[in-house]
């Protein structure tokens, strides 16, 4: 007799083990999902909140002149065809003065270079220092070009890719939501020593 309620009490207490055991899973399961949909909706505000914490800070610094702002000009002034052919690339990246300053630059020093036609310019690139108080950046600007003693004439390619580097200081104005190049200033810079160019 003992020993069936030794056994009677062993099967009551495995019941009883099995049913905790199964209320256990069914709790976890269920606490489970309920902190992962807990977790997806704190997600997606936190996301959302990020998103428009990002288009805010967008809109503030679209005011500040941007590395992206002047490279855009850098490319597309350096990059050209033929002498000044880039012209309407660049008029609506300045002010009307800074591009009239330009144009008559460019008509009384003629479409022969030095040694003959420039052509085939590209940027290739350029390191910026943005002064943000002033509104102007110091650009190292790296190019290459091909030089054709007539320039109608493919086969008359003198020089292919000559590599050429300058420095430049670019004036920057904000119009309309707009930053353009008020003045393209060269820079030489010397050694103090030997009052050598250092920079050509």
């Amino acid at each position: 007799m003992e020993e069936k309620n030794k056994n009677s009490k062993l099967k009551i207490i495995g019941m009883i083990i099995l049913i905790v055991i199964a209320l256990g899973t069914i709790g976890w399961h269920f606490l489970g999902n309920h902190t992962t949909k807990t977790n997806k909706q704190t997600q997606t505000s936190q996301s959302s909140t990020s998103i428009s914490h990002s288009s805010e800070q967008q809109l503030k610094t679209s005011d500040k002149l941007s590395e992206k702002v002047v490279n855009t000009f850098l490319k597309t002034y350096y990059t050209a065809e033929s002498n000044n052919s880039n012209a309407k690339d660049y008029e609506p990246l300045m002010t009307e003065d800074a591009y009239g300053v330009i144009q008559s630059a460019v008509k009384s020093r003629g479409s022969m270079g030095q040694n003959g036609y420039i052509m085939n310019q590209k940027f290739d690139q350029s390191s910026l220092y943005i002064n943000s108080g002033n509104q102007t950046v110091f650009c190292n600007v790296d190019y290459h070009y091909d030089i054709y003693k007539d320039k109608d004439d493919p086969k008359s390619k003198i020089v292919s890719d000559f590599k050429s580097h300058l420095t430049i200081e670019l004036q920057y104005t904000h119009k309309n939501g707009e930053w353009l190049v008020q003045a393209i200033t060269p820079i030489t810079i010397t050694n103090n020593v030997t009052g050598e160019k250092i920079n050509e």
